[in-house]
């Protein structure tokens, strides 16, 4: 009785004072452990237990981008592998921050203008006005967020696509990335084979899953621990990029890639290019060359045309995936959403007069893959200019990994 009577006593504005501190700390360890460095995963939570990241996953997924994916996961009950490949879909290893002219905007390109193509009822709130999230503790659910449109995403999986929660099938996925997308009926579109594919690659083992594409990549990273709480990430991509200068001159490459006739590139990107070309099964029909666009990285040896040496175009939609297109960015080919450091520019499906054979129509030239490298003369740096004869640029990103061991 003593103990409620001086409950009873205590200030209005000291209780108050109290239960705000108990919020903000609550919210703040919630962000802190979201956001800034813990798994999620490997704390309590429904559903059941979550995948460890694969090889493949830790190699395309940007460490920073992991971590918010399996958070947001498992805050929302949903497959992280599922999640991440719909991000990746959409954004590919970049933050997309933009808006862009369809309305849609953000890592998960989620529906944030009325009266857009994304949200076309102005009298209707967009998916973000209904369900965005304040991930990142600032305050404010913004697309601009990567943690925030992340978690957002998350969310509007669950009751507006449809996913099932974590331990869902194959099939239940699949048609909530159908969904996502708004339909899985458009000619030539296989977005959601796409993302379960990647998925699956990732991780997900839902029943009714096919065996991964690339069993070796496929499996659990080193160090991780199947259900959650795996080793740190590693650089994503294909190793990370570094900026080197020099020696700056033309170089042949070898006969086996350029089957025909001869071609050169500046020597500061052979080896990225000799490593693309035989991991994954190309020939390389042009580099150096004064027949292309003359403020482009052709006049300055720093792109390429490829074509599957086999005739296996899968084998060239995989390089393509590796350097960064993805067919939501595939129009535009630049970075920071269509290609990943060191390249600039990847022209592929959906880019004009670029492609394989069932989309580069017309095409001038032939189907094929342009890959251009970032340097110190492409197109909105200072050194750019209409180039007609050979002149090295500065600088040129090269792969800071794999390629140039």
């Amino acid at each position: 009785m003593g103990r409620e009577s001086t409950h009873r006593s205590r200030p209005a504005w000291l209780l108050g004072a109290l239960a705000a501190l108990a919020i903000t700390v609550v919210a703040i360890t919630g962000v802190f452990m979201a956001v800034l460095g813990a798994d999620v995963g490997c704390v309590g939570g429904g559903g059941s237990a979550q995948a460890a990241p694969t090889r493949t996953a830790k190699q395309e997924i940007a460490p920073w981008k992991l971590k918010l994916y399996r958070a947001a996961a498992k805050r929302f009950d949903i497959e992280w592998a599922f999640l991440a490949s719909i991000g990746y879909q959409e954004c590919g290893n970049g933050a997309c921050r933009e808006i862009n002219p369809s309305g849609c905007g953000g890592a998960m390109q989620i529906a944030v203008v009325r009266g857009s193509a994304c949200s076309p009822d102005p009298s209707v709130p967009t998916l973000w006005e209904r369900y965005g999230v304040d991930a990142d503790g600032d305050g404010t659910a913004s697309i601009t967020s990567p943690a925030d449109s992340i978690y957002t995403g998350a969310r509007i999986l669950r009751p507006v696509m449809g996913a099932p929660r974590t331990g869902g099938s194959y099939a239940a996925y699949r048609q909530a990335a159908c969904n996502y997308y708004g339909a899985c009926a458009y000619a030539g579109v296989s977005y959601a084979d796409e993302v379960m594919a990647r998925a699956v690659q990732y991780g997900f083992r839902g029943a009714g899953s096919p065996k991964p594409s690339d069993p070796a990549g496929a499996v659990p990273a080193t160090g991780a621990v199947p259900g959650g709480c795996g080793a740190p990430a590693v650089s994503g991509g294909l190793g990370g990029a570094k900026r080197v200068k020099g020696p700056a001159e033309l170089k042949a490459l070898p006969p086996d890639i350029t089957p025909g006739t001869p071609e050169s590139c500046d020597s500061r990107i052979v080896a990225d290019v000799i490593y693309l070309a035989r991991r994954f099964g190309q020939v390389v029909t042009d580099c150096f060359g004064l027949g292309h666009t003359p403020d482009g990285e052709h006049p300055l040896g720093a792109a390429i045309d490829a074509a599957p040496k086999d005739g296996n175009w899968a084998n060239t939609i995989r390089l393509a995936r590796a350097v960064g297109w993805d067919p939501a960015c595939a129009a535009s080919g630049v970075r920071p959403d269509c290609a990943d450091p060191p390249f600039r520019f990847i022209g592929y499906n959906g880019y004009a007069s670029h492609g394989d054979p069932a989309h580069c129509v017309p095409c001038t030239g032939g189907p094929h893959i342009h890959i251009s490298w970032q340097t110190s003369a492409s197109p909105g740096m200072p050194e750019n200019t209409s180039l007609y004869s050979y002149r090295p640029a500065t600088w040129i990103e090269v792969l800071a990994g794999k390629g140039n061991r």
